[in-house]
């Protein structure tokens, strides 16, 4: 890999979060489809969930290029479980090949659970906040599964992130238009009606209308540009060649688990470990002193995740009762039921006192995506940064391939006698069957100018 240019780097007081306010308002659309099983009733011989994928696949062709769509269902996998919906693709570019191949397999089959529906779509827009935001709910019957949808629908809209609810009714009459008008109504979106396949035609014209015309939100006054220190390079190793340089130290060795080779060092974990313990296979500490006063060191890494349990860090060791590292540690389910499944986390040891505190740093994923799964679908790969300014350190950690990368800093922390040099490592959080790899990319140090 060809050695990277310094960066300028922000001041803690500077760092803005992972998902910040837009510049200007863009349109997002989260469409939320039946396939509950009363969506095997015909319309003219043609089942109706025929009939709304591929007018739905129409729709998506000729909304704006530049609007930005996701799509869910509900009541297509199982029978009889009221929480069967599935995010079917995440808000993003409105790829409609793509979305309609989405939409291909859905089969009718469950209950009708609008309300919950409603409710799985907020964290969705978490990170659109301020932007024209809707929910396209598409449906042909009323709530089957005892909740409230207008009441979910007045909680979407007022949950501070700008989202209008949208509905189109398929061929219903009486109770089931009632109910469905009222989501649109506390919702502050509006009702579309449609009897047949070409009132479904004419009612999602009439939702590319509502979508198209958003009208985008004033651009803010621009912030004044912070003042940023430049830094300049102390130590820079890109791993080229087919061998580890001589000024790594490796402790714990076990030669058959890394190697040198395609610009990166590569290396085989399977064991758990802890730097306290001294256990921890090859991890790499830098045989050159740490320059005086502040300093900023980052690595570049990827992980094949395969136990769910893959460690790896960057940070300062001195010994195994003296050391601050910043590492990656698998995430958890929240009390609303969603998970997130990466956090970075910093460890200091000092005198042999541990202390340790950790952040998220990747959006929300909702059940039942497998944990594995969505481990394998982070934006890789990651930044690790530690920073020392005077006698406080700033950890912090960044996706380099999310779609809008941001550095995402822990809260300081104050060490006043560490020594050591950098150190970089891998290991596994507990005892798993099998093994996994991370390389890493570069590691560099910077100091001020």
């Amino acid at each position: 890999m060809k050695r990277i240019i310094p960066i300028m780097f922000v001041m803690a007081i500077c760092l803005i979060p992972l998902f910040s306010y837009p510049l200007y308002a863009s349109t997002n659309v989260l469409f939320i489809l039946d396939g509950s099983g009363s969506m095997w009733g015909q319309i003219e011989g043609i089942p109706k969930i025929t009939i709304a994928k591929q007018v739905l696949a129409a729709l998506l062709k000729d909304l704006p290029k530049d609007t930005k769509i996701g799509l869910m269902a509900y009541g297509h996998r199982t029978e009889g479980n009221c929480k069967d919906v599935e995010l079917l693709a995440p808000i993003g570019p409105n790829d409609p090949d793509k979305l309609a191949a989405r939409l291909t397999p859905i089969t009718p089959k469950g209950k009708t659970p609008l309300a919950y529906s409603l409710e799985q779509s907020i964290p969705y827009f978490h990170h659109y906040r301020g932007q024209n935001n809707f929910v396209i709910l598409v449906s042909d019957g009323i709530e089957t599964c005892g909740g409230n949808p207008a009441k979910a629908a007045a909680k979407l809209a007022a949950a501070n992130i700008g989202v209008k609810v949208h509905v189109v009714g398929f061929d219903v009459k009486g109770a089931e238009r009632k109910q469905l008008e009222d989501i649109a109504k506390e919702g502050k979106g509006r009702y579309f009606n449609a009897q047949n396949a070409q009132g479904l035609k004419d009612a999602f014209a009439q939702v590319k209308v509502e979508v198209a015309q958003a009208k985008p939100e004033p651009k803010p006054e621009p912030k004044p540009e912070p003042i940023k220190p430049k830094f300049k390079e102390y130590f820079f190793d890109d791993f080229e060649g087919n061998k580890l340089k001589e000024h790594w130290e490796v402790l714990n060795p076990n030669p058959d688990k890394f190697i040198v080779e395609r610009g990166g060092l590569l290396v085989i974990a399977s064991l758990p470990g802890e730097l306290e313990k001294e256990n921890v296979e090859n991890f790499f500490r830098l045989d050159k002193p740490l320059p005086e006063g502040d300093w900023v060191m980052t690595a570049k890494v990827k992980v094949d995740f395969q136990t769910q349990w893959e460690q790896f860090f960057l940070g300062v060791y001195e010994n195994r009762n003296s050391y601050i590292i910043v590492q990656n540690t698998p995430g958890n389910q929240n009390p609303s039921g969603f998970w997130n499944p990466f956090k970075v986390e910093v460890v200091k040891n000092t005198r042999g006192q541990v202390s340790r505190f950790s952040k998220e740093i990747f959006k929300e994923i909702k059940k039942p995506v497998a944990f594995s799964q969505a481990m394998r679908d982070l934006p890789q790969p990651l930044l690790l940064r530690l920073r020392k300014e005077g006698r406080n350190y700033f950890a912090a950690a960044m996706w380099e391939g999310a779609e809008d990368p941001q550095w995402v800093e822990l809260e300081k922390f104050a060490s006043l006698h560490h020594k050591g040099n950098l150190v970089i490592g891998f290991n596994q959080g507990r005892k798993v069957t099998g093994e996994s790899t991370v390389t890493f990319d570069w590691v560099k140090i910077e100091t001020p100018e």
